[in-house]
């Protein structure tokens, strides 16, 4: 700790206090336009189910490793899920402990260096462009920062002041940092490092008890791998196994991280020209501060090594505490198993802000002429890059809140709630109808939209269709809410029941909109429709085909759109995916077409429902016109194993050789003649 910190001044204050305003401005305005995407959805899932529904988790979500993570990150977004069920509040919470960052910021910096580079330090990390896009996002890595500081504040005092009660506290941090996001295991290799170079000044009869407390904070994770039988842990030595690569992708992302450049990534590539055009170019300044935060790292550590052999100042110290934060996760992230991602050097915040306040600290005191014209220039330096990043954060956002910036940020939050509460108003006029949402995939744990919904209709019967390849007609009242591009099951849809138009709502720039239906109930009259000449087949599952559409001239070379009809008779308990195949067959049985393809999610069959699912089937150039058959059935995926029929009275219609040979009739139904070429291409009986 400094000897010669000045007490707190009245003017300190005010001009603290006028720095947390402008970060909290930008952390925390309109934060209904925040980004939420299929992460943000994730781990929004899990906080609900511990915050609203009392469920104690000690797993976590799987991560893009393919591990099961740690639920530190779930416990704490629970805090605000167990308020409010918004996803606003939630980001609000995470920009609120983000600003104490900056706060904390100050508070540490001005404990090393003293109050001038405090305030350099806090402006820098109160107005960088990245720090606060990822303060006002819902995400694991976001969460890093608050937890970083506690790691770092509580490593000065273990190693540094020699304090052993802080070492425990040190300890439970890093398990902490470690269990909330994969990508801070640097860290262990940080403290390993300051506990060699402070080795002196540290208690190393208490490093056992340390390290067994924070292994400790595993021991529920570990309970639950056990019985899963040691899944993660045989993952781990599986990912453990693999090559690693070495990429410069970690120095360039810390970069970005210090700079606040390459905003590509939020306006998406398509995006950033017009952005860049449309806003004034002082983005020099933003590699300015860059190189100052080498500059000051590299000095830290020259210092710190002139310095070692007599021992360490406070001063040369906390300049190896800030460098090594700083540098440590660039050197190890950069070899892995994986190229580290952009988002993972949230855990260098503040420390590259922190070495640039200590350098032009430094600089305001040196003597003679130079410390004279650095006592303007620097402050004038350091302004210019704040105005620049204020202007430029506040201009980003307002470009990307306004553009359809399809490859960069996503559809902002506000449209997402707009939509989900048109949808239940429109629900609650028919009597609490069920939303159906027409999207890219109907699985939330693998596509955005139905995983978004999931949330903003937290509490209310809904469900997801792909509507590319699949529509569902309840047999009672629901509300459709369309998200994705028009197809021909939409277009269907809109045939039997309009669309509400005066609920529309436009998107960014009007390029697309969010659209509704109302649906009354019943069974849907699907045009051009064919029964099954024998009546409905049912599968061992509870599914009924009733009928199907062929639409197109069936012939060779050509592309015919095949429709299926059917009917859900239950709700398959196992957690599975059902699939169905269609082989187009010639009069001699040879395959001349084939198409396969999800059905419906089966935690979304509803008995009395009606599903369409329809598969375009190219017919090979090189078969001879003739009669045409399909061969239609259902498997479960990924095991690929096939669905028996069910017999008259509901047994399975055969123990199920292996279909593949053609000769089990019992696992699919054939359905033909086909009409041929020049007909209509409608299915028919014999």
């Amino acid at each position: 700790m400094r000897a010669d910190v000045p007490r707190w001044s009245k003017l300190e204050i005010v001009g603290l206090c006028a720095v947390m305003v402008l970060a909290g401005w930008l952390r925390l305005n309109h934060l209904d336009l925040a980004e939420f995407q299929w992460d943000q959805a994730e781990i929004s899932k899990w906080a609900l189910a511990v915050g609203q529904e009392g469920r104690f988790m000690w797993i976590g979500p799987v991560s893009s490793t393919s591990l099961d993570t740690f639920p530190v990150a779930i416990w704490l977004l629970a805090i605000p899920y167990a308020i409010s069920v918004s996803p606003v509040f939630a980001t609000g919470f995470v920009a609120v402990i983000n600003l104490a960052t900056v706060l904390g910021c100050y508070l540490i910096t001005r404990r090393w260096f003293g109050r001038e580079a405090a305030f350099v330090a806090t402006l820098l990390y109160a107005v960088a462009p990245w720090a606060v896009l990822y303060s006002r996002k819902i995400w694991h890595t976001v969460l890093l920062p608050p937890l970083v500081m506690v790691y770092v504040w509580t490593g000065w005092l273990a190693f540094v002041r020699g304090r052993r009660w802080a070492l425990l506290l040190h300890a439970l941090g890093l398990a902490l940092l470690v269990q909330t996001h994969f990508s801070t295991y640097p860290f262990v290799l940080l403290t390993i490092l300051w506990a060699v170079v402070f080795r002196k000044r540290l208690d190393w009869r208490l490093v056992p008890v340390a390290i067994g407390l924070a292994a400790l904070t595993s021991v529920p994770y570990l309970a639950v791998d056990s019985q899963k039988d040691w899944v993660n842990i045989r993952r781990f030595v599986d990912i453990s196994r693999r090559p690693t690569v070495t990429s410069s992708a970690a120095a360039y992302n810390a970069w970005i991280a210090s700079t606040g450049l390459d905003l590509h990534l939020v306006t998406g590539p398509d995006r950033y020209v017009e952005f860049v055009r449309l806003t004034p170019n002082a983005r020099g300044l933003f590699v300015v501060e860059g190189v100052l935060a080498l500059l000051a790292a590299a000095l830290a550590l020259v210092q710190a090594a002139r310095r070692a052999r007599r021992g360490l100042d406070d001063d040369t110290a906390a300049g190896l505490i800030a460098s090594t934060w700083l540098l440590v996760p660039v050197v190890v992230l950069s070899r892995g198993f994986t190229v580290p991602a952009p988002h993972y050097f949230t855990i260098t915040f503040p420390a590259q802000f922190i070495l640039v306040g200590w350098l032009v600290a430094r600089a305001m005191r040196l003597p003679g002429r130079v410390g004279r014209v650095l006592k303007v220039a620097a402050p004038v330096l350091v302004i210019a890059i704040a105005a620049a990043q204020v202007y430029e954060v506040v201009s980003l956002l307002s470009f990307v809140w306004s553009r359809d910036t399809v490859w960069g940020y996503g559809t902002p939050l506000s449209y997402h709630i707009e939509a989900a509460e048109t949808a239940a108003r429109l629900g609650d006029e028919v009597g609490d109808a069920e939303v159906v949402l027409l999207s890219a995939g109907d699985e939330p744990r693998s596509f955005e939209m139905p995983n978004v919904a999931d949330i903003l209709l937290y509490g209310r019967p809904h469900r997801a269709v792909d509507v590319r390849s699949t529509l569902v007609f309840p047999a009672d009242p629901a509300v459709y809410w369309a998200t994705y591009d028009m197809t021909p099951a939409e277009v269907l849809l809109g045939e039997l029941s309009p669309e509400a138009t005066e609920a529309r709502i436009p998107l960014r720039e009007g390029r697309r909109a969010y659209r509704f239906y109302r649906w009354p109930g019943g069974e849907p009259a699907i045009p051009n429709v064919q029964p099954l000449p024998d009546g409905p087949a049912t599968w061992s599952n509870g599914a009924r085909l009733v009928g199907t559409v062929l639409e197109g001239n069936l012939e060779p070379g050509s592309t015919v759109r095949w429709t299926l009809v059917w009917e859900p008779l239950e709700t398959p308990s196992e957690d599975v995916y059902y699939h169905w195949f269609n082989h187009l067959l010639d009069e001699e049985g040879r395959l001349v077409g084939q198409q396969d393809g999800p059905s419906l999610l089966p935690a979304y069959w509803r008995p009395g429902d009606t599903v369409l699912n329809w598969f375009d089937i190219d017919v090979a150039a090189d078969d001879a016109p003739s009669e045409y058959y399909m061969r239609v059935g259902m498997y479960a995926y990924p095991s690929l194993e096939r669905v028996h029929l069910r017999g008259a009275g509901g047994e399975d219609a055969a123990d199920g050789e292996d279909a593949a040979d053609g000769e089990d009739d019992a696992e699919w139904l054939l359905i033909g003649p086909l009409t041929v070429v020049g007909a209509s291409a409608d299915a028919h009986p014999d």
